[in-house]
């Protein structure tokens, strides 16, 4: 997490002074490296807040005092200018780190602010799924990332899209609101997943750079002959894996025969078919959850979450899953997390869909939020 990396680099910024101090001391009173001690106040300028590099600042002056009265020289003038222009270059430094950080925190809010209008925490039941999904942002410490969701009620069934844009910030947000639009346009005109999701990897890989990808996960579902069975058709374009969970079996991942590239990469995917049965429920996440990790470092068990996925009310379980998560990490979220889950339930008329205002509508919404799996089935890395 960012906490740990500014630490270490502290740390890295404080060390860096020492040869520079030994040299000093080695070279003798003759030869003065004091004025090299301010690359480390430099350093934690780049990466550190306005205290921590005051503190890095007022480290440098001290050390460099410290070496001075050890030669016997602190009572030179030249020595006196040398220890002036470490504090000025220190007192600047801070500044500028300050203006930095608070630079940083609006445009992280900003970001903020604009994700969070486009990944509305929803729930909805439609024909013979009901879907709850939820976006819960990261700790203050984390970067916003290109998390995404939407929903489309077409003609197929229900049509749904989870993925993650690389990289964070403003552009990422960007990119993920031209990609749930790309979707939802797509979704109503094209007869099938593949040719759905070519349509929006055509579009969005204009708007991309060369290292730019979106991980994404497409899914249709549509009623069956058998009573409340629902048939789910899944294409995934390099992300993590559903997790099927069955009301009468072990859940498991429902990993692509062949797995295929992001959207922004021509992805080519192959379509995968299950049934949920009457009570069967789906969990569609994104790395947020999958990836997020204990302050021991051990990775969230995906199955372990049967238990919190199977509360009777949908929105219950959602509930239920966002708090064990939340154990598992202590509450120090590292990545937004955004998840679906989907029930197979009991055909019905359009219901109300209610977002997480409360206030309803008769449509399904356009779109909600977050951001992946195991070893073995390890979707594309956006680092």
């Amino acid at each position: 997490m960012r906490l740990d990396r500014d630490r270490r680099w502290l740390l890295f910024a404080l060390f860096s002074g020492v040869p520079i101090a030994v040299g000093d001391l080695v070279l003798g009173a003759g030869h003065s490296l004091a004025g090299l001690l301010l690359i480390c106040t430099l350093l934690a300028a780049t990466r550190l807040d306005g205290p921590l590099t005051g503190s890095v600042a007022l480290y440098v002056v001290v050390l460099a005092a410290g070496v001075a009265v050890w030669e016997g020289g602190l009572g030179e003038r030249d020595v006196q200018v040398r220890l002036a222009v470490l504090a000025l270059g220190g007192a600047y430094a801070t500044w500028s780190a300050a203006q930095r950080v608070s630079h940083e925190g609006e445009l992280t809010e900003t970001s903020s602010v604009a994700q969070r209008a486009i990944l509305q925490p929803t729930s909805f039941r439609l024909g013979g799924v009901a879907v709850c999904a939820r976006y819960h942002s990261a700790s203050p410490q984390a970067l916003i990332g290109g998390d995404l969701y939407a929903f489309a009620h077409t003609s197929a069934g229900l049509r749904l899209l989870i993925g993650d844009v690389r990289g964070s910030g403003l552009e990422a947000v960007r990119l993920s609101a031209a990609a749930i639009g790309f979707f939802r346009d797509s979704a109503y005109t094209r007869p099938d997943l593949p040719a759905v999701l070519d349509a929006t990897d055509r579009r969005l890989a204009a708007m991309l750079g060369a290292e730019d990808f979106v991980t994404a996960l497409a899914a249709e579902f549509r009623t069956t002959d058998r009573p409340a069975a629902t048939r789910v058709r899944l294409a995934n374009c390099g992300h993590h894996p559903p997790l099927h969970l069955p009301a009468d079996a072990p859940p498991r991942l429902l990993a692509p025969p062949e797995p295929t590239t992001p959207l922004g990469l021509h992805p080519m995917p192959v379509v995968q078919e299950a049934v949920l049965a009457p009570g069967d429920r789906m969990l569609f996440y994104t790395d947020g959850l999958a990836e997020a990790r204990s302050p021991q470092g051990d990775m969230v068990d995906l199955a372990g979450l049967r238990s919190a996925c199977s509360r009777a009310v949908l929105d219950e379980a959602a509930d239920a899953v966002e708090e064990a998560l939340l154990r598992h990490t202590d509450g120090a979220l590292a990545d937004d997390v955004a998840f679906i889950l989907v029930e197979s339930c009991p055909a019905v008329p359009s219901q109300d869909v209610r977002g997480a205002s409360g206030a309803r509508s008769r449509s399904v919404p356009a779109a909600g939020a977050a951001s992946a799996s195991h070893d073995r089935l390890r979707p594309y890395r956006k680092e």
